[in-house]
């Protein structure tokens, strides 16, 4: 009999990758030639399937003590000017190595603060990507926003770009947690931006929380969940805090002894799931939910989820282009992580170079395990017959002492090895970032160096 959903959140509850991608970059080497890059690009351009972008704007004006991102903090303005400018030398770069192949079917733009830019700006940065690189009818073109900085003209001249999916950070709307954090975001600024995008006709929007914040309680976290899902958001992610301070300096401001414990931890992951699920929402995978008649729960259910570096998609391209700071390119097997720091980026690609702060080739080995974790994240299931037409393996052998470890799962009905493959069951898909684990040839190396987030 397969425990109580608290027991499995108890045993899976452990540091790991989100596996966005394989090897994650704990894995790469820094001073990773850009010669490789453009090697590999080289090779892209006689693909042609579409392309996927993402593009890092990292400026905010204040730093929210929970956010792991790559920010710039500048109460000023004056920095943007030179970051386009640069960016556009970027977009120019990618595009010259990519003269046959430039069309989209994703974009996304993350931050920092995307809407840190004021229009003129937001259109600039617009252009200067499609531009190069066509959006294909169809694609899906997002943008994360946070409510508190949101000028009343922004959402309205990104829907007439054409931005169709907009998500909105909200994390907690308790007063006395948001002081915690650090951030300052009320109810009515949600509900008014909420209330915009829906009037604009953006076709997705999305709502993120957090569980785990300092300050939070089944009470408040409940009086939080209740009042987003007021707003009919089309999907929530409900994402757990990730305390890393001796990574994230600025998290160090947190007091300890305010975080929830352990066991409140889960409480409040829990408290979750029942609300949404009451309210008919779709878990998808480890940490999305979505309205039924959404498209991310059609792909689900036709298993045609996809994973990358953006996390799970309807749509995406084979290869990922990153553009920014600190931003992560995909391309024909090789991934490269542009500088973090903003002068060092910005002085890369003023002087024509791609800015690589550490890269990957995959190997065929890397190649085909990617395959295989994406494959049980999107489709939560592995045939062993897919896998022998595809890369010629017979899974069983190969993979044997992985499927050991996946057989040890299966009393806590979250997984099923059968002889023609491996499931993910529907209770499983909330842990299968666990699941994938033993099908990682680098985590046990890692484990003991890297401050993965918990898994729960």
């Amino acid at each position: 009999m397969a425990l109580a959903l608290s027991d499995l959140i108890k045993h899976y509850d452990r540091p790991g990758p989100r596996y966005t991608g394989y090897p994650m970059p704990p894995v790469w080497s820094e001073g990773f030639p850009q010669e490789q890059v453009i090697e590999a690009l080289g090779r892209a351009d006689q693909d042609t399937r579409p392309l996927s972008l993402y593009a890092h704007l990292p400026f905010c004006k204040r730093r929210c003590s929970y956010c792991g991102c790559n920010v710039v903090v500048s109460p000023q303005y004056t920095p943007v000017e030179g970051f386009l400018r640069s960016l556009e030398k970027e977009v120019d770069l990618w595009a010259s190595k990519l003269p046959n192949r430039r069309g989209a079917i994703q974009l996304h733009w993350g931050g920092g603060t995307p809407t840190y830019l004021e229009v003129p700006e937001l259109r600039r940065t617009f252009n200067l990507i499609t531009e190069r690189f066509p959006l294909l009818p169809g694609a899906e073109v997002s943008i994360e926003v946070d409510p508190t900085f949101l000028r009343p003209d922004q959402l309205p001249a990104l829907r007439e770009m054409g931005f169709n999916r907009v998500s909105f950070g909200v994390q907690d709307l308790d007063e006395g947690v948001q002081e915690l954090i650090t951030r300052g975001q009320t109810w009515d600024q949600t509900l008014a931006t909420v209330k915009q995008a829906r009037e604009l006709g953006f076709p997705g929007i999305n709502l993120d929380l957090v569980y785990g914040l300092p300050g939070q309680t089944m009470d408040t976290f409940r009086r939080t969940l209740e009042s987003t899902l007021e707003l009919s958001p089309d999907r929530m992610a409900i994402y757990g805090f990730a305390y890393l301070p001796t990574v994230l300096a600025h998290q160090r401001t947190i007091p300890k002894e305010t975080l929830p414990a352990p066991e409140l931890r889960l409480d409040l992951l829990l408290l979750a799931v029942d609300i949404l699920e009451k309210h008919g929402y779709v878990a998808i995978g480890m940490d999305h939910f979505a309205r039924p008649d959404d498209e991310m729960a059609k792909a689900v259910k036709e298993g045609r989820l996809i994973r990358n570096f953006m996390g799970y998609a309807v749509a995406a391209g084979s290869d990922l282009l990153g553009f920014g700071p600190s931003a992560i390119s995909n391309v024909a097997g090789v991934y490269s992580q542009n500088e973090k720091i903003l002068t060092k980026w910005e002085r890369d690609v003023d002087g024509g170079r791609f800015s690589v702060h550490k890269g990957y080739r995959l190997n065929d080995e890397d190649l085909m395990r990617r395959w295989l974790i994406h494959e049980l994240m999107g489709t939560f299931e592995l045939k062993w017959a897919d896998l022998a037409q595809r890369f010629g393996v017979d899974g069983p052998t190969h993979f044997a002492d992985a499927i050991e470890e996946i057989r040890a799962e299966e009393p806590f009905g979250t997984v099923q090895v059968r002889d023609e493959g491996i499931y993910i069951t529907p209770l499983g898909r909330r842990f299968v970032r666990n699941v994938v684990q033993p099908f990682d040839a680098y985590l046990k190396k890692l484990a003991a160096s890297t401050p993965f987030s918990r898994t729960v």
